[in-house]
């Protein structure tokens, strides 16, 4: 029977070296013996080829008599869901719709075979038939191989976790336990788990796991900020633990670690003897007690409900937040300042020690770090969002922060700049050119006035500084075209109309150039409009908060738009992916006038245009030997980087994407603001590139070239360059 209370006192009996009865001994996720720091894994196949259902039953006894059938079939996966977990998911995409319309007391098996070669799936067909004719089901099983359908069967397992934590109630937080019933007492012991969440008000409580094991999990929701609520959970916590050990002989951990939570309860399951002997094996490996103090052992029976770690109610944006950490390794400042998720308790914390009344010097101290640590190194990407089980976009709470921040003064000055955007961007390129000329005169007044109007730079020795990172400055005019017989309206985001080329790469052609050069040469010519200037996608506004200057842009844009497009009759391209994925979301922030506009428009960004209209037009005569491609986090969030890759494909002969591409952390301006963020992400990516010699370097997002370059010393661009001039 799986069982993970305690230590594996079995390690006594296994061995007869005392190092390898130690090394067996230990529990690296608990760390109460030793300090592990260095592991070898022993993996086991993966086997490709798979055959799985979910199969419905009456009830939880005739589900669970079907499990060792299945188990001695030869079944690898047999997880069990209660009614109340398959409730908890039917309205999830990717459900199936019949889960939905199933009666109380239904429950369900999702049954998986797995082979290596794809010749021994009829066989597993034939065995997986034969287990189930004898079975009384609701539903007729259907056993797939198909891995769409495989995936909706196991959309209904996987999003246990994220929709109770989801639902949970704002200030609760989600209890995730585990425990062990003999199999042939599973479906009793399931039912008297549910009488118990039912005796003890866990209404929401839900139960599934891994069932030819007998190991089940359970998920409920709870308050820790009253003593009432405290005290129902210790109750419930004394009636689990005499259920799982006393009634059922079962194990109160069957996957995860014993912990606090259980360590009162260790004795109740495996007696004195045997808990003498841990006490005994800690006080050696341990004598003054200083790895992990309390944990798996604890003298204290209410270990378990002291020091409790409430959650506060906290900004919507944010307030659904589990802590699962999943968001963790795509986010670009794991490795400088904070996570999402620390981003998340940190506030939580904050929000806790305020509760407390006077000012505590934990709150000062959390106060005084929170706004470098949190706010100003947040790329604000949203790939945390995409990883998020939850789907919270963390850098939606910091832009709050942001907009909090603000005083009315920088909202009317960021407002203005808004309004004057054409004649910023004349200045911005005039101050570049001025800056690369005389290293620190005119140009430095130029920026300083400029950016401060913006609020993205405060201080007066960064501008030195921004002049020397940023490339050259943009032609001031863009290539002629004409609207009679365009295929398509070309906005060339402001960022390409102010940054031209970084030193040493040629100026020409111009990034506007190569669009107007490719898409001509498609048989699909684009047209600028002459008003262009002045037009944004707002995401600039938009990122730091400032809420007036966001709408004007984008009101400004969007009227634009649907008249340059004929009332959305042509599409309007842009060329960089950042602002493509901007001018879709500004639609909330629109007159409801112009979002009628809005929804008449087509908006391509130029991995679209390229992929989907020019590619199949062009010839393309001869290619590359190899391309570093960075996919940048607009594409992720529209789902599109694998057009940007089928484009790379296309003009070179290999195309190789560093396994941790991700935010390269430059964000708009935090590259400019924080170095040190981009360096940081972006350092992972640079030792996958390091000797390796590409061809060309490519992205679709100007300055997350600039950031790519600063970090790996290659020169990015975008990918438009390369398809131009391949295509002549």
């Amino acid at each position: 029977m799986k069982n993970t209370t305690g230590y594996g006192l079995n390690a006594f009996l296994d061995f007869d070296s005392p190092l390898e009865v130690f090394a067996h001994l230990l529990i690296g996720s608990e760390g109460t013996l030793a300090f592990i720091a260095e592991a070898v894994l022993r993996t086991i196949p993966d086997e490709p080829y798979r055959l799985t259902s979910l199969l419905l039953f009456p009830d939880l006894h005739t589900a669970c008599a079907a499990i060792m059938p299945f188990r001695d079939a030869g079944a690898r996966a047999v997880e069990l869901l209660d009614r109340a977990s398959l409730r908890a998911v039917q309205d999830k995409p990717g459900v199936p719709v019949t889960i939905a319309t199933l009666p109380d007391g239904v429950a369900g098996l999702l049954v998986e075979f797995r082979a290596s070669d794809e010749s021994d799936i009829a066989g597993l067909e034939r065995i997986a038939a034969g287990t189930v004719t004898p079975i009384r089901l609701i539903v007729p099983a259907e056993f797939s191989a198909e891995p769409h359908l495989q995936a909706r069967y196991w959309a209904v397992r996987q999003g246990l976790f994220t929709s109770v934590g989801a639902a949970r109630p704002s200030g609760t937080s989600v209890i995730l336990e585990d425990v062990t019933f003999p199999v042939d007492r599973l479906a009793d012991g399931a039912v008297d788990l549910t009488k118990l969440f039912a005796r003890h008000g866990y209404a929401e409580g839900v139960i599934f796991g891994h069932a030819k094991d007998g190991n089940l999990h359970f998920l409920l929701t709870q308050r820790f900020d009253t003593d009432s609520e405290v005290g129902r959970y210790a109750r419930f916590m004394e009636e689990l633990a005499d259920l799982v050990a006393n009634r059922y002989g079962g194990a109160l951990k069957g996957e995860h670690g014993t912990g606090r939570n259980m360590a009162p309860f260790v004795e109740t399951e495996w007696g004195p003897e045997a808990v003498a002997v841990m006490r005994r094996l800690k006080e050696l490996a341990d004598p003054d007690s200083i790895l992990n103090p309390g944990v798996i052992l604890n003298p204290r029976a209410t270990a378990h409900i002291e020091h409790l770690k409430s959650a506060p109610a906290m900004e919507p944006e944010a307030d659904r937040c589990i802590e699962c950490g999943y968001c963790e390794p795509v986010c670009p400042s794991r490795d400088l300042t904070t996570t999402p998720r620390q981003r998340i308790v940190l506030r939580r914390e904050i929000l806790r020690q305020r509760s407390l009344g006077d000012p505590t010097p934990m709150l000062t101290a959390l106060e005084r770090d929170y706004d470098y640590d949190a706010l100003q190194t947040c790329a604000g990407d949203g790939m945390c969002e995409l990883a998020c089980p939850v789907g919270i976009n963390t850098g939606t709470l910091v832009r709050r922060f942001r907009h909090d921040g603000h005083s009315a003064r920088a909202e009317r000055a960021a407002r203005e700049v808004a309004r004057s955007w054409a004649t910023t961007e004349r200045v911005a390129r005039g101050a570049l050119r001025a800056g690369r000329l005389t290293a620190a005169t005119a140009g430095d007044r130029v920026l300083i006035a400029l950016t401060r109007a913006a609020r993205t730079i405060g201080d007066d020795e960064l501008v030195p500084r921004w002049l020397e990172q940023t490339p050259a400055a943009a032609p001031a005019k863009l290539p002629p075209t004409a609207r009679d017989g365009a295929a398509a309206v070309y906005f060339p985001a402001c960022i390409n109309r102010i940054f031209g080329a970084d030193r040493g790469q040629p100026a020409h052609p111009s990034l506007p150039e190569a669009v107007v050069a490719v898409a001509q040469r498609a048989g699909l010519p684009v047209w600028i409009p002459a008003d262009v200037a002045g037009a944004c996608c707002a995401t600039p506004w938009h990122s730091k908060g400032y809420e007036d200057g966001n709408a004007l842009m984008a009101n400004r844009t969007v009227e634009r738009a649907y008249r340059w497009t004929e009332g959305g009759r042509l599409a309007l391209v842009t060329d960089a992916s950042s602002c493509a994925y901007g001018l879709h979301g500004t639609r909330p922030y629109l007159t409801p006038q112009n979002q009628r506009r809005f929804d008449a428009l087509t908006l391509l960004d130029s991995v679209d245009f390229a992929h989907d209209r020019l590619l199949p037009r062009l010839t393309v005569p001869r290619t590359v030997a190899s391309v570093a491609l960075h996919p940048v986090c607009s594409l992720h969030h529209a789902g599109t980087e694998d057009k940007l890759r089928a484009i790379a494909a296309a003009i070179a002969d290999e195309v190789f994407v560093p396994p941790s591409a991700g935010c390269c952390g430059f964000a708009g301006d935090r590259g400019f603001l924080h170095p040190e963020l981009t360096a940081s992400a972006t350092a992972p990516m640079a030792g996958e590139l390091a000797g390796r010699e590409c061809t060309a370097y490519l992205s679709s997002n100007r300055t997350c070239e600039i950031g790519m370059q600063r970090g790996t010393g290659q020169p990015y661009r975008s990918f438009m360059f390369l398809l131009e001039e391949l295509t002549r």
